[in-house]
This record gives structure tokens, C-alpha cells and sequence, in this order.
């Protein structure tokens, strides 16, 4: 492996830093940065990303210049370290940021986005409703995880913190270098890496092309091969390790030496070197005696074995170097390992560092020992309470239905809401199962033994059939009586035969609106005007309508008093022949004769038998819990230190 001849081109601290490792490798490596990191200037649309960063689910760093950079934004914006978690595609980056003491994350098996997706830490913050992603990065680049991102329902948003440039050479700088060094791969560190390096190729990439290329991830490769790149070797990673593993298990190509680039099938000069000059030089050919013949033998086998025995060295100096390669690989792994051990170590030591002191956790234990002490206690004073309570809440709803059933039959005596009241606070008792309770028991069967043997009147059905009435009162007529004259009135008295006097005429006049019947015997009622009738149509109205209020109220007093006036303005104003005043008449009698009010049950006596039970046992609970009141006073001494 140490025949490889490099060209990097990440940006010159890391470049440089890269160098070093492979040199400590025996891997010769030419620095030639391609990338120029540039931040961009801090302005309104950075500080309010900033700002926003706390709203995340998870935040993404894509690269070292994009860790650097925001921990030196955070810093200056005195912003504390955020509780999101964040997430970075390397190792590297991951130092870089828990130096701040953020909470980092990032794949142990690869340096791309493909391995930063399998993290089921990241996976779990995807999870979350409405999850929202920032990837820090610079101009351009890592489409493909925002896109694979927003796949898995997440809102993606950049913040682009610098960007690449491509520094200042001479136009041939690349070709000559190579050329100079006599250099066969070149390793860059990202999609804007390989553009600069296309970039100063310039008519030269066709050769150049044909350079192993060392990229570290599928994106980066599948980039250089659109671009004809033959021999492109996908690292899985940017960082040291990873490319030293390519490395190895790439075959080691050398210079050509008439061109100055690679060749893959013959083998370099150096390594071609010690086997010649293991050979040894054979005399020319002449006439010699037979014994100088086995002498030329001798020295040809002698030379054979000399070869092979450099061949066998040759090869025994690459196996160790092999070896030796491996195990600075393994070294290099144990030390990354070691690094993230060490980090975590620092982490469980700071927060060892917050857990509270053995005394503080020996004085916590002892009130949460007493805090479920007391617990207890409490549990089992709630249920005997609660046990005691729920009876209690029972009669006094028993006692409560008592009052409205009173209530019921006084104000209204409805006799049938008085009964289910009772007949609720009856099986209330019931329940109780208690002796105590025989004698309130005994009042409420008497008592719904009454109510059942009082019979309810008929209310509803006397307030619609007075209503009808009402509605018959606009259908009264007066009933008018006829004159007759008999020839016994003032007119023959005044008429001298022919009809033609002066009287005569005037006395015809006056008949007109008087007239006088002498037969006072028959009970002849006036005529009614048109606005009389109405007058009496109302009254009566307001008579049966009065009547219909005492009906539902069980006034029986108002009840009598309306529909004896209803009777006397039917007698009083209509003729006793008049067909519709007369069964109106009939059927005001009939009503009359119904009862609107009933004598109801006292329930007064219920209610203070069951208000005594209560009272009784009130005494008897607080008596039986005055002996257990000395004990846990006893208790809480005891509990005192």
C-alpha cells in the first residue's frame, strides 16, 4: 500500500491534518485544496433560523465548516445549549459539536446520509407529530437526505452557513502536479470537491480520468461516473479510516514512465530494481577448457538462487508491510473508539456530577419511606369515610324526598308525585337493612297506605271540559219575543174610528219604540243590544276561564264562586227557552257538582320519625369513632423524633 501516490483536495486544515495520517501510513500524499470555505455573512434570515432552532425535532450538521460555524453563531448570539437532538454524518463532527455540550448523534458504519437515515434515534424524532428538520450545511448539496427526509413525513429547512470556493491556481496546475509528483489516485471529500477538480483539469480530464478517484459516498460516485471517471472506489466515508480501508483493498497502481501516469498491468521500477541487481554477471562465451564450462554453471545457478532469493525478500518486505498497514488500521479504529468512549465517559460523569450526595439520597428515602406511611393512613381513613358517607348521602336523600313529597301535597296536592317520593325514600330505608330504622320505616307504609286510599281528582279533565264552555260562549244568541197586538192597547183609546186624527199618528210614531204588554204574569227578559251581548259574552268568558284556574290550583272556593257567576249571567241575561244557554246551564251544574280539592295525608309525622333515625344514628357513628382518636394521636407522638 505504500505505493500509492495521492492527491487531496479537501480545504487546507483538513487537508493538511489528512496528510499527516496517511504519512504516518508511509503513504506519500501532495495537498492541493480545491475548496475554499467562505463563510457567508450573519444576517436576518440566519439570526431567525437560529432562533427557530429550539421548534426542531432534530437538527442535521453535513460537515466540520458547518459544525464550526454554528457553534461559534451560537456562542456570539448567546444562545444556551438546546435539549433537541442533534445529528452529524461523521465522528468529526460530532467532537466538534458535543464541545459545546450539545446532544449528538451520529452512524458508526458510514460517513453518508444513507447510514445518518438507519439511526433509530434520528427515526424516533421523525416519529413525532408535525416533526421539523434543520440541516445545517453550506451552498448546495445533500438533496437527497432532505428528500428522503420529507418521504418520511418530516418538514425540512436549510441553513446554509458558508460556501466552497475554488482558489487561485495557474490554469495547468493540476496536470503539472500530477505529472510532477508522478501521483496515480486522487481522493475528494465532496459533489463541490469533484466540480473544482473537473474544473481545473480542463482538457486534460480525459487522462486524468483514468486515475483511481477515492469519493465518500454513492452520490459523490455516481456523480464522477456521469463524468467518465473509469476507476471511481466509494469509500463510504470521509474520514481517514474509511480511506485507508479503500486503499487496501484497492490494487496499487504505478507510474508509467514514459507518460507520467498509471498503469495497472506492469510493475514499477523500484519494486523491479532489487532483482536485478541480484543477478550476477556471466562471463562471455569462449573456447575454454571443460572445467570453465561447470564454472559459467555454477555462477548461473548461483545467480538463480541469488534472484530467488531477492524475489522471496522482496515479497517478504511487502507481507510485513501489509501487516503493518493492517495494524495501524486496527490502531487507528481503537483510537476512534477509544475517542468515543471517551466521550462518553465525559457525558456519564457530568451527569454522575448533578445526582444528589449520598445523605441527600439517605434523607429523600426516609420521607418517601414516611410520605407512604402517611399514605396509608390516609387510604384507610378515605374508605372507612367514604364507606360511612355514602349511607349517609342515601338517608339524606330519603329525607329529602320526604320534604318534596310534603311540599307536593300542600302546594299542589298531587297525590301521584306525592306517592313515588315516598315510595323512593321507603326503599332508600330499605337498603340500609338497620333495626334502627323500624320505626321511621313504620310512619312511611302508613303513610303510602294513605296516599295510595286517597283518590286523585280529576283536574286536567275539569280544566278541558270548562275550556270547551268557553269556546261555546261565542256561539250565544239572544233569543228576541214576539209582539202581539190584541186590540187592548192605548191605540184604541185614542182612535176615533177612521185613524185619521192628529193623536193617531203620533201615537203610531211612539209604538214604534215602546211598547206595553199588560199581562205581567210572564217573565219577558229585554233585548240585548249588540254590545251588550258581547259585554256578556266576556263576562262569562272570564267566569269559566276562572274557574278553569281553580280547577288546576284546587281552589275549591274560587272554583264554586265562578261557576255560580257563570250560572247567574246565563240566567240573568238569556231566556230559560234559549236552547244554548240551556245546556250550557245543565252542564255548568254538572261541574259545579266535581270536586277540585281532596284532603290530604300529614306528612309530618313521617318526616320526624326519620329525621329521629337520622339523628340516632349520627350519635352512635361518632361515639364508635372516639376510641381509635387516642390511638392515632399516640401515633403521630410516636411518629415525632
Amino acid at each position: 500500500m505504500t505505493a500509492w501516490r495521492l492527491l487531496l483536495t479537501r480545504p487546507a486544515d483538513d487537508c493538511a491534518a489528512l496528510a499527516e495520517q496517511l504519512a504516518g501510513h508511509g503513504i506519500f500524499s501532495s495537498c492541493l485544496p480545491l475548496l475554499d470555505i467562505v463563510p457567508l455573512p450573519l444576517s436576518d434570515t440566519i439570526r431567525q433560523a437560529i432562533s427557530r432552532l429550539p421548534a426542531c425535532s432534530a437538527v442535521i450538521v453535513v460537515s466540520k465548516p458547518a459544525a464550526r460555524i454554528a457553534v461559534d453563531l451560537l456562542k456570539s448570539e448567546g444562545t444556551a445549549p438546546l435539549s433537541m437532538p442533534w445529528f452529524s454524518v461523521g465522528a468529526a463532527t460530532a467532537g466538534i459539536l458535543r464541545e459545546h455540550g450539545l446532544d449528538v448523534s451520529f452512524p458508526a458504519d458510514g460517513d453518508d446520509s444513507e447510514a445518518l437515515l438507519q439511526l433509530p434515534r434520528l427515526r424516533e424524532a421523525l416519529d413525532q407529530s408535525g416533526a421539523q428538520v434543520m440541516i445545517l450545511r453550506g451552498e448546495g448539496g445533500r438533496e437527497l437526505l432532505a428528500e428522503r427526509l420529507r418521504a418520511l413525513g418530516a418538514s425540512v429547512e436549510y441553513l446554509e452557513l458558508y460556501r466552497r470556493d475554488l482558489p487561485a491556481y495557474p490554469s495547468n496546475e493540476l496536470p503539472r502536479r500530477i505529472e510532477a509528483e508522478r501521483l496515480n489516485g486522487l481522493v475528494v471529500s465532496s459533489g463541490q470537491g469533484f466540480e473544482h477538480l473537473r474544473q481545473m483539469a480542463g482538457d486534460a480530464w480525459p487522462k486524468i480520468a483514468q486515475l483511481p478517484l477515492f469519493v465518500p459516498s454513492p452520490r459523490v460516485a455516481e456523480l464522477a461516473r456521469a463524468a467518465g471517471a473509469q476507476t471511481v472506489v466509494d469509500c463510504r466515508g470521509a474520514n481517514a479510516a474509511a480511506l485507508l480501508t479503500a486503499l487496501r483493498e484497492c490494487p496499487v497502481p504505478f507510474s508509467n514512465a514514459k507518460d507520467g501516469y498509471v498503469s495497472e498491468t506492469a510493475l514499477p521500477k523500484d519494486d523491479v530494481q532489487p532483482a536485478l541487481d541480484a543477478q550476477v554477471e556471466t562471463p562471455p562465451p569462449a573456447k575454454e577448457p571443460r572445467r570453465g564450462n561447470g564454472l559459467a554453471i555454477v555462477a548461473l545457478l548461483l545467480g538463480a538462487a541469488g534472484v530467488a532469493i531477492g524475489g522471496w525478500g522482496v515479497w517478504q518486505v511487502r507481507h510485513l508491510q501489509s501487516n503493518t498497514q493492517q495494524q495501524s488500521s486496527q490502531v487507528q479504529a481503537l483510537n476512534d473508539q477509544a475517542q468515543s468512549l471517551k466521550l462518553n465517559e465525559q457525558r456519564l460523569t457530568e451527569r454522575l456530577a448533578q445526582l444528589p450526595g449520598a445523605d441527600e439520597l439517605a434523607e429523600r428515602q426516609r420521607l418517601v419511606t414516611q410520605l407512604q406511611g402517611d399514605q396509608q393512613r390516609l387510604n384507610q381513613r378515605l374508605e372507612t369515610v367514604l364507606g360511612a358517607s355514602r349511607k349517609d348521602w342515601r338517608l339524606a336523600e330519603a329525607e329529602h324526598l320526604l320534604r318534596l313529597a310534603s311540599l307536593r301535597l300542600s302546594a299542589l296536592q298531587d297525590i301521584s308525585s306525592a306517592q313515588a317520593l315516598v315510595q323512593g325514600a321507603d326503599e332508600i330505608l330499605r337498603e340500609q337493612n338497620d333495626p334502627g330504622s323500624f320505626a321511621a320505616r313504620e310512619q312511611v307504609a302508613k303513610t303510602l297506605v294513605a296516599l295510595r286510599s286517597t283518590e286523585q281528582p280529576d283536574r286536567t279533565g275539569l280544566f278541558l271540559r270548562l275550556g270547551a264552555l268557553r269556546d261555546q260562549v261565542i256561539d250565544l244568541t239572544e233569543l228576541a219575543p214576539e209582539y202581539k197586538d190584541r186590540g187592548e192597547s192605548l191605540l184604541g183609546l185614542t182612535s176615533d174610528g177612521d185613524g185619521a186624527s192628529r193623536w193617531a199618528q203620533w201615537w203610531d210614531k211612539v209604538s214604534r219604540y215602546i211598547r206595553i204588554d199588560f199581562n205581567a204574569d210572564k217573565n219577558v227578559k229585554p233585548l240585548l243590544a249588540g254590545q251588550s251581548l258581547s259585554q256578556v259574552r266576556l263576562a262569562l268568558s272570564l267566569a269559566l276561564e276562572q274557574a278553569q284556574w281553580a280547577a288546576l290550583n284546587g281552589q275549591a272556593a274560587v272554583y264554586t264562586q265562578a261557576l255560580a257567576e257563570a250560572r247567574d249571567v246565563l240566567k240573568g241575561n238569556f231566556n230559560p227557552d234559549n236552547p244554548q244557554s240551556k245546556v250550557m246551564l245543565e252542564q255548568v251544574a254538572e261541574l259545579s257538582k266535581e270536586p277540585v280539592t281532596v284532603k290530604t295525608p300529614d306528612l309530618a309525622g313521617t318526616l320526624s320519625a326519620v329525621q329521629g333515625y337520622l339523628e340516632r344514628r349520627n350519635v352512635n357513628a361518632e361515639e364508635s369513632v372516639k376510641p381509635f382518636a387516642k390511638p392515632a394521636a399516640n401515633a403521630g407522638q410516636e411518629a415525632t423524633p
